[in-house]
C-alpha cells in the first residue's frame, strides 16, 4: 500500500439532492416482446455473465470492472468470498430499464438467496475506461461489494451503516498511474454534498448513523434525505476509518464486537474507546482536513490485476426470454405485468424445459402447479432443480400443518428430507435443498444424523441469515456436544436479529458464554480467577474451578452471579447480559433450568417473563407479557404451546383458547380460521396461517387491524 495524496476539504460546498434520487424518463417499451426482440449479447468471464442490450464494449468494461473489484477486494479485505457457478447479471439501458415498472431510484440490486444469485443493472453511460469514476459505474460495484461481503464462507453480520459505507468506499475504484485507488469522490453522485447541514458545518452524527437500520427509500421528501444524508455518512466514516492502520485495526475489532453479539452502544464503546462525541469531532476533522484517498500497487510487485478472458456470443430471442424470465422476477413485483409476460412467453418458447416450468411455477405463473411439478419429475426423475423444489412443498406444507395444530405433518418433512437427500446427490451446489434441509431439522431435529441436520443449517445461513437459522444451528451443535460452534451460532442469532425482536437469544447466548468459560482453564487470582477471554470470577474455589458463592463478570458488563457447583453455575443465580435482559431463577448443569424471572431491556416487544425455564428459554406453565398484552400458558421451547389465555395491552376481554408454537388458533370468521397474532387491541394481526374451515388447505396469509392484507404488506 502507498500513501496517498489529500483532496478537497469540504468547508464551502453547496446542498444539493444525491443523484441516487433523480428519476428515471418516463420512457416504456409498448411490450416485452419489443424488449426481448432487442439485440441482446452475453459477455463471459471466469466469475460473471452480462446479458445486456447495450454496446459490447460497455459490457466488457463492465465484466472487467468487476473482475477487478473481486479480486482486489478479496486480497485487501482479509476475506473471501465463495467461489461458485458464474454471477448472471442482466444489464440495460435507460427505456429497457424502465419496462420493468422498478422503484424509480433503482440502478443496480444483486439478490442472494435459496434460489441462488444473479444481480439487475441500469448501465446507460456507463464509464468505458479503468481511470474514469461515474455514478452509473460506482451503482454496480457498490451493489457487487455487498455481493461479496455477503457471499462469503464465514457468515457474518454488517451493521447497516458499515454494510453501505464499505460498498459506497469500495465502489469508488478507479486504476490510474500503476495504482488502484479507493476514496476520490465519485463523478456526479454528489455524496459529499450531504455532509454539509443547513449552516454549512460538515455533521457526521455518529450516534444516528451507527444506530440506524432501516432506510425508507423514497416514501416521501423527508425520507430521501434522510436517505441520502445516511449514505454521505456511511461513506465518509468509513473513508475516515480506512485513513491509518490503527483506525482499520479499530474498525475490524468493532465488527468483531458486534458478531459476539454485543450492543451497538457497547460495540462503539469498547473498540474505539470515544464517546459519539469525540467520534464526530474526530470524523469532521479528517474531512475538513485531511481527507485521503487510499492507494494500492498494480505494479510490479503490488496486485497483480487479472487479465480477464472475455468471450462475447449473441442471444436469439428464445435464449434472451429464458435469462430475463429467470432473472427479472427475483426483483420486479410478483404480479407485474412483465413479470407475467416474461415467465408466459418463457414457458411457451420452452414448453419441455425443467427450469422454464420451475420459474412458472415458484412465481404462481401457472394454476397446474403440483401435476406438473409430479409430470416433469416422472420425465427428469434426478434432475436436482425439480426434487429442491419438490421437497420445499411438502416442507411447507408440513411446517403449515405443524403450526396449526394439524397432526401427521411428519410424514411430509420425511418425504422432504429425501428429495433433498437426492437433489444434493445431483447436485451438490444446489441451493434450495441445502436450505430446505436445514430448516427440516429445525422443525424436527431428530429427524435424522446430527451431523446432516447442521450441514444443512450451516448452508443455509450463507444465502438466508436469520436468527431462527442459528438458533436451530446452535442447538444441534449443542446436541453434537460442540459448544464452541454452538456459542458462535447463538452470537450470530443475536448479531442478525433485529435489536429487541429475540431477547431470549441474547440470555441464552450469555448462559454459553460462562459454559465456553468454565470449560477452560482458569488462572488463580487473589480473589478468584481470570480467564482467556478477559472474564473474571470472584468468589469461592474448589479444585480451581467455582464452587460456592460468586460473580462472573465479562469485560463487557455482563454478569452471572449466584451459586456455582464443580465450575458450574447450579442453584440460584443472576444472569444479565450486556444488552439488557436478565434471568433470576434456577440453574442446573451450568443452565438457566427451573422458574425464574426475566426482564427485557427498553425497546424490547417483550416487557417480562415469570415461570418455568429450560435452556434459558420458557418452558412450562408462566406468564409473559409483551407490548401488545398478557399471556399466561404453557411454553414449549420458548413458544405457547396448548391452552392459553391473553389479555390485550388496551382494555380488551380476555381472549381463551388454544396456542400452536406461538401462533392463536382464532374462531372461524366467515368460515376461514386464522392461526397467527393478537395485537394490543385483541385483533388478528400479523403473518400466521389461514385455513377454510372443514378443509385441508393451508396457507400462509397476513392481517392487519383484523383484516387481512397482502402477504408482502408492512403490517408494523
Amino acid at each position: 500500500m502507498k500513501t496517498v495524496f489529500a483532496t478537497s476539504p469540504l468547508r464551502h460546498l453547496s446542498r444539493a439532492l444525491s443523484v441516487l434520487f433523480m428519476s428515471l424518463p418516463l420512457a416504456h417499451a409498448s411490450d416485452v416482446s419489443d424488449l426481448i426482440d432487442k439485440n441482446w449479447i452475453e459477455i463471459d468471464s471466469p466469475h460473471f455473465r452480462v446479458v445486456t442490450e447495450q454496446s459490447e464494449d460497455v459490457a466488457r468494461r463492465m465484466i472487467v470492472d468487476l473482475e477487478n473489484l473481486r479480486y482486489i477486494s478479496n486480497r485487501v479485505r482479509g476475506a473471501q468470498s465463495l467461489d461458485g457457478p458464474p454471477l448472471t447479471v442482466v444489464a440495460m439501458g435507460r427505456r429497457s430499464f424502465a419496462t420493468l415498472g422498478l422503484p424509480k431510484h433503482m440502478a443496480g440490486v444483486f439478490s442472494l438467496s435459496r434460489y441462488g444469485y444473479a444481480a439487475l443493472a441500469r448501465i446507460e453511460d456507463y464509464a468505458t475506461s479503468a481511470d474514469t469514476s461515474d455514478f452509473s459505474r460506482a451503482t454496480i460495484l457498490h451493489e457487487y461489494h455487498h455481493f461479496l461481503m455477503h457471499y462469503s464462507p464465514e457468515t457474518t453480520s454488517y451493521p447497516r451503516w458499515y454494510d453501505e459505507g464499505m460498498s459506497e468506499y469500495w465502489s469508488s475504484l478507479v486504476i490510474q498511474d500503476g495504482f488502484a485507488w479507493f476514496g476520490h469522490p465519485v463523478e456526479g453522485s454528489g455524496r459529499e454534498n450531504w455532509l454539509v447541514d443547513r449552516v454549512g458545518r460538515v455533521d457526521l452524527d455518529t450516534k444516528w448513523l451507527f444506530n440506524t437500520s432501516k432506510l425508507k427509500f423514497g416514501e416521501s421528501r423527508s425520507d430521501s434525505d434522510d436517505t441520502a444524508r445516511f449514505y454521505a455518512r456511511a461513506d465518509y466514516a468509513i473513508h475516515y476509518f480506512n485513513s491509518s492502520p490503527e483506525l482499520r485495526r479499530q474498525l475490524a475489532h468493532y465488527l468483531r464486537l458486534h458478531n459476539m453479539g454485543l450492543s451497538e452502544d457497547g460495540a462503539v464503546r469498547l473498540a474505539f474507546k470515544k464517546s459519539y462525541a469525540e467520534l464526530d469531532i474526530d470524523m469532521r476533522r479528517y474531512v475538513e482536513r485531511h481527507l485521503t484517498a487510499r492507494g494500492f500497487s498494480t505494479g510490479k510487485d503490488g496486485l497483480a490485476l487479472p487479465q480477464v478472458d472475455v468471450k462475447s456470443i449473441k442471444l436469439d430471442r428464445a435464449a434472451t426470454c429464458a435469462v430475463l424470465a429467470d432473472v427479472v422476477p427475483r426483483f420486479a413485483k410478483r404480479d407485474g405485468k412483465v413479470v407475467r409476460e416474461l415467465i408466459d412467453t418463457n414457458l411457451k418458447l420452452h414448453p419441455d424445459d425443467p427450469k422454464a416450468n420451475l420459474i412458472a411455477i415458484e412465481r404462481g405463473g401457472v394454476a397446474d402447479a403440483m401435476s406438473r411439478l409430479d409430470a416433469l419429475m416422472k420425465r427428469y426423475p434426478n434432475d436436482a432443480r425439480l426434487l429442491a423444489a419438490r421437497g420445499e412443498g411438502l416442507r411447507m406444507a408440513a411446517f403449515a400443518m405443524h403450526d396449526t395444530g394439524t397432526p401427521g405433518w411428519e410424514a411430509p418433512l420425511e418425504e422432504a428430507r429425501g428429495l433433498y437427500r437426492r437433489a444434493i446427490q445431483a447436485d451438490p451446489g444446489n441451493a434450495l435443498a441445502y436450505f430446505g434441509l436445514g430448516y427440516a431439522y429445525a422443525l424436527l431435529p431428530d429427524i435424522g444424523p446430527v451431523d446432516e441436520g447442521i450441514a444443512g443449517l450451516d448452508s443455509l445461513v450463507i444465502y438466508e441469515p436469520a436468527p431462527a437459522a442459528f438458533r436451530a444451528l446452535a442447538h444441534l451443535y449443542l446436541r453434537n456436544k460442540q459448544l464452541p460452534e454452538a456459542l458462535k451460532s447463538m452470537r450470530s442469532a443475536v448479531a442478525f436479529g433485529e435489536a429487541g425482536d429475540h431477547p431470549f437469544d441474547a440470555l441464552l447466548m450469555e448462559n454459553l458464554e460462562i459454559l465456553a468459560d468454565m470449560a477452560t482453564a482458569g488462572i488463580p487470582q487473589a480473589n478468584g480467577l481470570r480467564y482467556p477471554s478477559g472474564a473474571v470470577y470472584e468468589g469461592a474455589v474448589a479444585g480451581g474451578k467455582p464452587d460456592g458463592k460468586g460473580k462472573w463478570t465479562r469485560p463487557d458488563g455482563s454478569y452471572y452471579e449466584g451459586d456455582f457447583a464443580h465450575g458450574l453455575p447450579a442453584g440460584h443465580g443472576k444472569l444479565a447480559s450486556e444488552r439488557g435482559v436478565a434471568y433470576e431463577g434456577g440453574f442446573a448443569a451450568g443452565m438457566a433450568h427451573g422458574t425464574g424471572h426475566v426482564t427485557f431491556p427498553a425497546g424490547s416487544k417483550m416487557v417480562s417473563y415469570e415461570g418455568g425455564i429450560d435452556d434459558a428459554v420458557p418452558a412450562g406453565a408462566g406468564v409473559l407479557v409483551t407490548r401488545e398484552g398478557r399471556l399466561e400458558a404453557t411454553f414449549l421451547k420458548g413458544e405457547a404451546q396448548g391452552d392459553g389465555t391473553f389479555v390485550p395491552a388496551h382494555g380488551a376481554a380476555p381472549i381463551r383458547g388454544k396456542w400452536f408454537d406461538g401462533g392463536y388458533q382464532w374462531p372461524a370468521v366467515d368460515h376461514l380460521v386464522f392461526v397467527g397474532g393478537i395485537d394490543a387491541d385483541g385483533r388478528r394481526h400479523g403473518l400466521g396461517w389461514c385455513h377454510a374451515d372443514g378443509t385441508t388447505q393451508i396457507d400462509a396469509c397476513r392481517y392487519k387491524d383484523d383484516h387481512r392484507i397482502a402477504l408482502n404488506a408492512n403490517d408494523e
